[in-house]
């Protein structure tokens, strides 16, 4: 029986004991144990109770080994019920469970997904722990039978299956200290690796790093790395990101400027200016094109102007060590002070490119647009086409929709309609936005040129939304503007009758 078990012939076993049987010849545990296994190999469940309910019956009783077959075969198909059931039976026969059977019913939880019942018996299990991480001698668990190296692995496969990845990261803590860490396979740090950088879990991605790279020199492919790193980015963990881009570097992996964001985002969000300033740099001595979108971190991460003076001292440190200052990033100085609204600074930070040794472009220009548009300041906004012009610096389709834009700012909105009109003649067909702005100050306005102005518009191929022809109705006003303005008429009546009615008493 046993070979043909070994064979996966179920069927040559059940053939063996039907001939015992016609020879009455009683079966003996261990042929009790084959019937249970070829039954096993059948998925055949409920014959498998049914035999053990035949045992006793008998007066064979069932041995731990034969309750463990059960189990095991129990588990592979999540039956808890089955394995309750065979729990109670083990505990009625005055029998010992051994570590197996703790492995098949923690198997049996995982497999239907019962993450938290494996995990109350995985803890019933284990020698809690102190603060330091070391085994508690006050703390002996429940059940005196440690967990199998399988069943910790079982329990991590199941909670990165939920994604419950910072589970699954101190499943594997507690594995380390059970187990062993020379057991535990380079793959499972990977997976868990995998996992947590997925779900911005910062410290088991940090850990899993290090023990899955730099201890066991696994080798984890580009799509891994990538997780990484938007998990430093997002985290404020730079040292993750630079041992990532380190590794990168050393497997040959060939550099793409995505792979520098986020890189760049986890130095911006931890306030190192300099040091992101610096990537542009790495960047550009790697062949790559920084992007306003590659430096738009340090943008996000300058949200005062303490912030902007932070990074401006940053700057000129760097200057003075010689340092390159990527345009890129002298732009992103200048769009914060529009951000702020603070149109001065952004003038003081664009009279600074001389000493730091940047050469002004179009783009920078731009932004110091937006930060005219921001204060509403066409007078200044005129200096910096000046300023652009004596640079030789060619204006962009931004420039003349940003001219366009802070024309209808102010009071005299005239010089956008010549702004326009400059901008088709270089056949150039200005964005869906600068009609917006257009329409919306012509409706404000109740200037009659709305009509051609929406033709136009039209023409273009450009659609009047619900929300805009909402507002061309209103004479500028939205329904929430249009709601507040009648409640502030209907709170000065109030006034108005109570102070009235005041003076008649």
């Amino acid at each position: 029986m046993v070979g043909a078990l070994k064979s996966g012939k179920s069927a040559v076993v059940f053939e063996q004991a039907r001939l015992l049987k016609e020879q009455n010849i009683k079966p003996d545990i261990n042929t009790y144990n084959a019937i249970l296994e070829a039954h096993e190999l059948n998925h055949d469940l409920k014959n498998i109770m049914l035999l053990l309910d035949e045992m006793v019956e008998v007066g064979i009783e069932p041995t731990m080994a034969t309750y463990n077959i059960a189990l095991r075969a129990a588990a592979m198909h999540g039956e808890t019920v089955m394995l309750n059931q065979i729990k109670q039976r083990i505990q009625e026969a005055g029998l010992k469970m051994s570590e197996l059977s703790y492995q098949y019913i923690i198997k049996g939880l995982c497999v239907n997904q019962e993450l938290e019942h494996a995990l109350d018996l995985l803890g019933e299990m284990t020698v809690r722990v102190n603060e330091q991480g070391l085994p508690d001698e006050n703390g002996r668990p429940a059940i005196d039978i440690r967990p199998t190296l399988q069943s910790f692995m079982d329990v991590i496969k199941v909670a990165l299956t939920l994604h419950e990845s910072e589970t699954a990261y101190l499943v594997l803590k507690m594995a380390e200290l059970q187990a062993g860490l020379a057991q535990i396979s380079a793959t499972v740090y990977l997976d868990v690796l995998a996992k947590t950088a997925e779900d911005h879990a910062i410290e088991g991605a940090t850990y899993c790093w290090a023990k899955a790279v730099k201890e066991n020199k696994s080798t984890p492919d580009e799509g891994i790395c990538m997780l990484v790193l938007n998990c430093a980015g997002r985290e404020k963990a730079p040292r993750l990101a630079m041992d990532v881009i380190q590794y990168m570097g050393e497997s040959g992996m060939k550099f793409q400027e995505y792979h520098f964001a986020p890189l760049l985002q986890s130095f911006a969000l931890a306030e190192k200016y300099k040091s992101a300033f610096n990537v542009l740099n790495i960047m550009r001595s790697s062949g790559l094109q920084p992007t306003v979108l590659t430096a738009s971190s340090i943008l996000k991460a300058l949200k005062t102007t303490e912030d902007i003076h932070d990074a401006m001292s940053s700057l000129h440190e760097m200057a003075r060590e010689g340092k390159r200052i990527d345009v890129i990033g002298f732009n992103v100085m200048i769009e914060a002070c529009s951000r702020v609204k603070d149109v001065t600074l952004a003038m003081q930070v664009f009279s600074k490119a001389e000493e730091l040794g940047v050469v002004p472009d179009t783009d920078t220009f731009n932004a110091l647009l937006s930060a005219c548009i921001s204060d509403k300041n066409l007078v200044q906004g005129k200096k910096v086409i000046g300023m652009m012009q004596s640079a030789g610096v060619d204006p962009s389709v931004d420039t003349y929709q940003s001219l366009i834009v802070l024309s209808l700012t102010q009071i005299n909105y005239e010089d956008a309609f010549l702004y326009l009109e400059e901008m088709k003649s270089h056949d150039v067909i200005p964005s869906e936005a600068v009609y917006t702005h257009l329409v919306r100050k012509l409706a404000r306005e109740n200037d009659p040129r709305i009509k051609y102005a929406i033709e136009e518009m039209e023409g273009f191929g450009y659609v009047i939304g619900p929300n805009l022809q909402e507002y061309i109705d209103t004479g500028g006003l939205s329904n929430l503007e249009e709601s507040v303005r009648r409640k502030q008429i209907r709170q000065r009546q109030r006034q108005r009758a109570a102070y009235h009615s005041g003076r008649q008493t």
